[in-house]
């Protein structure tokens, strides 16, 4: 086991959020501080911020507008990016706005109709390209697609040019600081450092270890480029995290598809996040005030189970925080934390029926002693089998029902928070959840 490392902590932060509310701080830095178990420590944190998003998209429209000027465009994308720069954006003549979601097709946004890809042509012969993570991979589609018509980007180059100076500012604090252990936060997998920067790394650094976290995937588009960054992962990282699917984690494994060209898979452990214990911990039961509430942005099915919990408890249900196109005021962490801390039950859904995930959402809470009721999905069992302070629900019905029974029965609510207490409260779960990580450096040597 690795003994009081010195770690270097590299937290690429997502947009929405400050470095303290960030991702890498809340799950990743300040946990394993806590733990006890590290040596002298350093950090970076980098990434981009709304106001530099909001320049450089302003930039890009003002230029295409310099070229095109009138000349119709369709924006392609009827998410949050879109409605986030709509006042930027819409500064060229938007006629349409294409999305790939059939559930769309139809329906009106910012006043325009949403049109299937296919349809792009009848409307006009420009698209712009309306996403920052997906932007080369929507190029791709289209150009195959619909070769006729001509691409306007917000991003190209631009992500490049930032990554590098990121890379270089990173290289010169790690390089003075010479750690032994390097724990990296990624954010969306197009956006990320190459593998040429960690190598480069540990060739300078012979003792080094590098450990990342892995926050998403998406296994299903092959074009996507999870299953690239992944495979790029695995050439340098000594050991990796899967933070929320541990059933893609197994066939990973065994090389089944569409994991086969991954090396060295064995080197990722199903291993979820624990949050900052000094915010998020459980208070008497008699100091919760907010009877059901959901946390996080409405996008997805969550909006429909919102909308359902709304109209079934009135007043008795509150939706809180979340940040999503337009929305942009996201809840400072503290307030956060103790808006949650007050809950009696939180609701936790799956976005997307596609994608299944141990969210984050579901640690927050059992960290704070908070009766969770988690729409049915294998991952969370992984992590909370039943009688780990979790009611797992599969219909509305279901969920309606088991809401009623727990704010009624005082003594059924205390049973079942008991055991989840137990297991998760307190500092020993940060402490053997970097034991774990340090055990395992070890042995990757193999």
């Amino acid at each position: 086991m690795l003994v009081k490392p010195r770690t270097f902590f590299a937290i690429h932060r997502f947009e929405s959020k400050p470095f303290a509310d960030s991702a890498g701080n809340l799950e990743v830095k300040a946990p394993m501080l806590q733990s006890g178990l590290l040596g002298p420590c350093d950090s970076v944190d980098f990434g981009w911020t709304e106001a530099l998003s909001a320049e450089l998209v302003a930039g890009a429209v003002q230029e295409h507008r310099a070229v095109y000027g009138q000349t119709p465009v369709v924006v392609y994308g009827a998410g949050a990016h879109t409605t986030q720069y709509w006042p930027a954006i819409s500064q060229l003549h938007v006629v349409a706005i294409a999305d790939k979601n059939p559930a769309l097709w139809g329906s009106m946004l910012k006043g325009l109709p949403v049109i299937r890809p296919a349809d792009i042509p009848q409307y006009a012969a420009h698209v712009l390209i309306s996403s920052r993570a997906f932007e080369s991979n929507i190029a791709r589609e289209l150009a195959a697609s619909l070769p006729q018509v001509q691409l306007l980007k917000l991003y190209a180059g631009r992500l490049e040019q930032q990554l590098q100076a990121w890379a270089d500012q990173l290289a010169v604090r790690v390089l003075a600081f010479q750690p032994d252990l390097l724990v990296h936060t990624p954010t969306h997998v197009t956006e990320n450092l190459p593998a040429s920067f960690f190598l480069q790394l540990k060739q300078q650094l012979p003792q080094l270890k590098i450990v990342t976290v892995w926050w998403d995937y998406d296994e299903e588009n092959s074009t996507a480029g999870y299953l690239d960054y992944e495979r790029e992962v695995l050439s340098y990282a000594d050991l990796v995290i899967e933070n929320s699917n541990a059933s893609r984690l197994m066939r990973m494994h065994n090389h089944e598809h569409p994991y086969q060209q991954h090396v060295n898979p064995k080197r990722v452990i199903f291993h979820p996040t624990w949050f900052d214990p000094s915010l998020f911990y459980p208070i008497p039961l008699a100091d919760r005030d907010i009877d059901i509430a959901v946390f996080g942005s409405r996008v997805g099915e969550r909006g429909d189970w919102i909308d359902l919990l709304a109209k079934e408890f009135g007043a008795r249900f509150q939706h809180i925080g979340g940040v999503s196109g337009e929305q942009r005021n996201p809840l400072p962490i503290e307030q956060y934390a103790a808006l949650l801390r007050r809950t009696k039950i939180v609701v936790n859904t799956q976005t997307y029926s596609f994608r299944q995930q141990c969210k984050g959402k579901v640690r927050e809470a059992i960290q704070c002693g908070v009766l969770l009721m988690e729409q049915d999905n294998t991952e969370t069992y992984h992590l909370l089998p039943d009688g780990c302070g979790v009611v797992y629900f599969r219909t509305p019905a279901e969920l309606i029902s088991q809401i009623r029974v727990y704010l009624s029965d005082q003594s059924a609510y205390e049973k079942k928070l008991q055991a989840a207490v137990n297991l998760f409260a307190g500092q020993s779960i940060v402490k053997n959840w970097t034991d774990t990580i340090l055990r395992l450096l070890d042995s990757t040597d193999d």
